[in-house]
This record gives structure tokens, C-alpha cells and sequence, in this order.
């Protein structure tokens, strides 16, 4: 007797105007077996058709110069609250990404990122509900204020500022515990103190706290 596929976890929209990038970006999406993609277009107003399809995550292509797209990162959030939602740009601009995420983006990845990794990330993101950027951006965002973010870590113990700074690269719990050889329990135990002393309540929080 055949045994039946599971069906994919996650759904997947992907909004980009570059079609030879989008259907790379979907074909290699598609062959996660935890991702479907329920939609596909390059714009948003064809989108919000298919917005129906409800995805867990849409991706949003922003080309350089282009400030409507930042409205519509705060539409399609509207449409649907609890889809995440990720900016794609070709490059490193501040300003984009700081509106990105003024706007309610929930992650900021560059196109230049291999197409395996991009894949990687969305799953991660999906599965722990955390922000995801791409990584050279992350040390950019991260140390771009350093002076001034520092202010914000500085009741945090040594301990916690480590933590703080694994969990801004992205990783999850069970992998910080593994790598400073500590407990699950005693991660979140520091994370409760992290979110007391810096006054939030999520990851989410401390992300836009440090890449705003």
C-alpha cells in the first residue's frame, strides 16, 4: 500500500515585478516540502485578489525607488494581521529598511542571497514566528547605532547580551542552548529577564528594537 504525502505546512504568496526572479524564487520554494506557493503575481493590486488563499508569509519585491510599495506592505498586513510578511530589495538601503518596517514588516531579505538559504529563513521564520534578515544585513543593522543601541543593553547582564545577540541573528532557542552549552529552560529563563529589563514582550519587539 502507497503511503500518502503529507501536504506542505506553510503557504507562501511571492509579489515580485522581476518574472525571471520570481519564477526562480517559486520553483525553489515549491520544492521545500514544507512550503506550497498559493499565489504569484508582480503586483500588489493583482495580489489582493488571491489574498483569499490566506498564506502564512507573503513575499514583497521592493525595486530601488519605489515608495508605494511601503503603503502597500501596511494594506496587505491590514488585510490579513497574522501573515508575515517579508521585503525583498536588490540592496542594503537604509532608509527602505527602516520604513519597511515602520510599515509592519516582519523580515527583510536580499535578493542577492542564494535562493537555497532565502528558502531556509522563510521556513524558520514560519516555524518559530521570529524576524528573519539576511545575514550580511543583520551585522550591518545590528552595528549601525552601535553607541546608541548599547544604551539599550546596558542593565543586561554578560550573559544576556549574548543571548540577545544569538537571538538577533536569527537563531532559536534549542540552538542558542546547544551552542553556549546550557539548558532550554535556562534560555528562556534569561529571555524573560531580557523582555523585563528592556520593557517588551516578544521577539519580535526586541528585533525592531535593534533594526529600527
Amino acid at each position: 500500500m502507497m503511503q500518502q504525502s503529507m501536504s506542505p505546512r506553510f503557504k507562501v504568496g511571492v509579489i515580485e515585478e522581476d518574472t525571471h526572479y520570481r519564477h526562480e524564487l517559486v520553483l525553489n520554494i515549491s520544492q521545500h516540502t514544507d512550503l506550497s506557493v498559493c499565489l504569484h503575481t508582480a503586483t500588489t493590486a493583482a495580489a489582493q485578489t488571491f489574498m483569499q488563499q490566506q498564506p502564512h508569509l507573503l513575499l514583497l519585491g521592493i525595486p530601488p525607488g519605489t515608495q508605494q510599495r511601503m503603503e502597500d506592505i501596511h494594506i496587505l498586513k491590514s488585510m490579513q494581521p497574522t501573515m508575515l510578511l517579508v521585503v525583498m530589495t536588490p540592496d542594503e538601503d537604509p532608509q527602505v529598511i527602516q520604513q519597511a518596517f515602520e510599515k509592519g514588516a516582519d523580515g527583510y531579505l536580499l535578493k542577492t542571497d542564494l535562493f537555497h538559504n532565502i528558502t531556509r529563513k522563510l521556513v524558520h521564520m514560519l516555524e518559530y514566528d521570529q524576524p528573519v534578515v539576511s545575514q550580511q544585513l543583520f551585522r550591518y543593522m545590528l552595528y549601525r547605532n552601535k553607541p546608541e543601541k548599547s544604551l539599550q543593553q546596558t542593565r543586561l547582564t554578560k550573559k544576556e547580551k549574548e543571548i540577545t545577540d544569538l537571538v538577533l541573528e536569527g537563531l532559536p532557542y534549542k540552538a542558542i542552548a546547544a551552542n553556549l552549552n546550557l539548558s532550554l529552560n535556562t534560555i528562556q529563563y534569561h529571555m524573560k529577564n531580557i523582555f523585563f529589563k528592556l520593557g517588551i514582550k516578544t521577539k519580535s519587539e526586541l528585533f525592531k528594537m535593534f533594526y529600527q
